[in-house]
């Protein structure tokens, strides 16, 4: 457990650029957690980061006709995931200061955390948003475990709300 130093808190508190990171495995209550945090700093300037994670399981059918419905099943459910995603952010973005840039990023099913730490470093984000849910499986671990061990700023977890 980290302790909050006057020097992280002073850099919260002055912070700009917030990015939102929605995955899809949000918990319910948690858009109005996040614009509540998000409502902490004046003007700042928020990003969401769309992630759409489908995994690619092997395909080693020769048939076209197994090839075009491979694909077709794939195309459906990123549509699915996307659409998934949408409805998270379409329940945080409302209330949100300004114009809020959004941004999808298809990314590794297996390693979605690595998508969003190299994006907030790229956009130079001041502090990292996003949801705690409990991990989706046994094998992957939660995504925000792996943001901590990557993220290069502050990273805040909202509580979810009953």
């Amino acid at each position: 457990m980290s302790v909050v130093t006057s020097e992280l808190r002073d850099r919260l508190q002055t912070a700009t650029r917030i990015l939102l990171a929605i995955h899809g495995g949000e918990p319910p209550g948690w858009a109005r957690a996040a614009r509540r945090a998000v409502g902490l700093w004046e003007n700042p300037s928020v990003r969401v980061l769309g992630l759409v994670a489908v995994p690619s399981p092997p395909f080693t059918s020769l048939i076209p006709a197994a090839a075009r419905r491979y694909r077709a099943a794939r195309a459906a459910w990123e549509d699915a995931e996307r659409a998934r995603v949408q409805r998270v952010i379409d329940a945080v973005t409302p209330a949100l200061p300004g114009g809020v840039d959004v941004v999808w990023v298809r990314v590794s099913y297996t390693d979605p955390g690595r998508t969003i730490t190299e994006h907030a470093l790229m956009w130079a984000a001041d502090v990292l948003l996003l949801a705690a849910p409990p991990a989706t499986g046994p094998w992957l671990g939660a995504v925000h475990d792996r943001v901590i061990r990557r993220a290069r700023c502050p990273v805040l977890f909202t509580p979810v709300e009953g």
